[in-house]
């Protein structure tokens, strides 16, 4: 080749006596990229699969742990869940999407599509859907891209339905916005007829089908959902059979309360329950509500007077209640309170000493005067043992019992003296923690108005208090009502 002279060809001391052609160096990357990736170590490797944009979708996360085929994973990649605090629960996640892919399943085996020319009914509604919302044909450019946003909308519309039924599963009561995103009457016909109607069934049928909350997810449920304890003891309530194994699922109950604030209201109520089965059984309650109560230091719900009259019998019971409540508040110990609750109906030993003189005397006297002392000895006796009075807990409904506060910790502020709320304001949160942090927004309205406030600015008042130490709204709206994070509460709260 003219012009061109191989270097080694000017240096006389350069020999080439291999024989061979030139061969160029390859500079691909393909080889390069392999060889790399073989001495990359696992972390490395794992570093650039999540910058991948494969590596957070639905399908590609869940292969292995629901054993996805390969259409599933399809379908699975195309879902975007609304994030909140249910489905962030891994294992109601789960659940979700195991219903999900029943779901499918039940369309692509059941619904047959009324044109054969398409493999499933929600392929045929896309279809549909494109044509009538966009007026596109297949041969326009926009048409592919539309057609597979509008398949995407449909299955993650069944994703909504599926959490909802799980949701109610669980006991949840607030469900999600499904609303569809098409409100063209003719898609919302053909939408509820070919596949709305049928979805709703199939759950409604095959909600049996979700696995039970293990005790790490109810934990997490009923602390984001400090009602749902109640559904739950009403079942115990309806299977009651014996104190014992009443106590015992109410304990079981508590346990997966345990990071619940309205975990003493359990005690509280099943106390009520018990009073009218077993007397021994709802005092004991009662006092592991009082331990709770004393612990997250909310105010001591006293017993009905209804609940009194079945509790206790003389004034002499209640005085020896009292005493148990007053030395647990003092010494804190459980174990000791309960026993001596175990010992109060028991009958008392009196010795009796008999004053012979006195007999004699008494003998003596005419029929008159020992008829009168007959007559006021049975009236003292009466008065005696006639039930409680306690100055007939003060014309109330509720008996009060005369616990001494000898504890003086429980008398100090409720609240962080930093946070310097007001009495209203005090007062406010005091409901919020009563209605377990939710209450209708007419409840609340009712109440501000009846203090002469304005319910905006009085929220707006306490959030601004409340806002540089939690960097967030203390009290949001939501639906029809006025809710407070739990874990936002607990932020308040004095737990020196």
């Amino acid at each position: 080749m003219s012009g061109h002279i191989p270097p080694y060809e000017d240096d006389d001391f350069i020999i080439d006596v291999s024989g061979n052609d030139d061969t160029p160096i390859d500079f691909g990357h393909s080889s390069f990229s392999e060889t790399v990736n073989a001495f990359q170590s696992p972390v490395a490797q794992q570093n650039t699969n999540r910058n991948s944009p494969d590596f957070w979708k639905v399908g590609k996360k869940y292969t292995r742990k629901l054993n996805l085929s390969e259409k599933q994973i399809i379908i699975l990649d195309q879902l975007s869940f609304a994030e909140n605090v249910f489905n962030e629960i891994e294992y109601c996640k789960v659940q979700i999407l195991k219903q999900f892919l029943r779901t499918i399943e039940y369309l692509h085996e059941n619904c047959i599509p009324v044109n054969k020319s398409y493999a499933t009914v929600i392929d045929e509604l896309s279809e549909i859907i494109v044509a009538l919302q966009y007026n596109y044909r297949r041969e326009s450019l926009n048409y592919k891209y539309t057609y597979n946003s509008v398949q995407e909308e449909i299955f993650n519309h069944i994703l909504k339905l599926c959490e909802n039924n799980v949701r109610e599963f669980y006991g949840i009561k607030r469900k999600i916005n499904t609303d569809f995103k098409y409100t063209n009457p003719d898609i919302l016909n053909k939408y509820h007829k070919k596949i709305l109607s049928k979805v709703e069934a199939f759950l409604s049928e095959n909600q049996h089908q979700i696995l039970d909350a293990d005790a790490k997810t109810n934990i997490i449920l009923n602390e984001n959902n400090t009602n749902r304890w109640k559904a739950k003891f009403e079942l115990i309530k309806g299977d009651y059979t014996n104190p014992l194994a009443f106590e015992r699922e109410i304990f079981r109950l508590t346990d997966v309360n345990i990071k619940n604030p309205s975990v003493d209201s359990i005690f509280f109520e099943a106390s009520k329950f018990a009073a009218e089965l077993d007397k021994n059984c709802s005092l004991r309650l009662y006092i592991h509500y009082l331990d709770r109560s004393l612990q997250i230091k909310s105010d001591n719900r006293q017993l009905t007077k209804t609940i009194q009259k079945s509790l206790f019998s003389t004034g002499e019971q209640i005085k020896d209640f009292e005493k148990i409540l007053n030395d647990f508040i003092a010494d804190r110990n459980l174990e000791k309170a309960i026993e001596a609750v175990n010992h109060l109906y028991l009958p008392k030993r009196k010795k009796i000493i008999i004053d012979r003189d006195a007999i004699e005397n008494v003998q003596k006297l005419d029929s008159e005067v020992s008829r009168k002392l007959t007559d006021l000895l049975r009236d003292d006796y009466e008065d005696e043992n006639t039930g409680i009075t306690t100055d007939d807990a003060k014309n109330t409904d509720e008996i009060t019992f005369n616990i001494e506060n000898k504890n003086q910790e429980i008398q100090v502020s409720k609240y962080l003296e930093e946070f310097s709320f007001t009495a209203i304001q005090k007062e406010i949160l005091e409901l919020f923690e009563k209605h377990s942090f939710t209450i209708l927004q007419t409840d609340f309205s009712d109440f501000i108005k009846s203090k002469s406030l304005f319910t905006g600015s009085t929220i707006d008042a306490l959030n601004d208090t409340c806002y540089e130490t939690l960097d967030d709204i203390l009290i949001e709206e939501e639906d029809e009502y006025y809710t407070i994070n739990p874990n936002y509460y607990k932020k308040l709260l004095n737990h020196d």
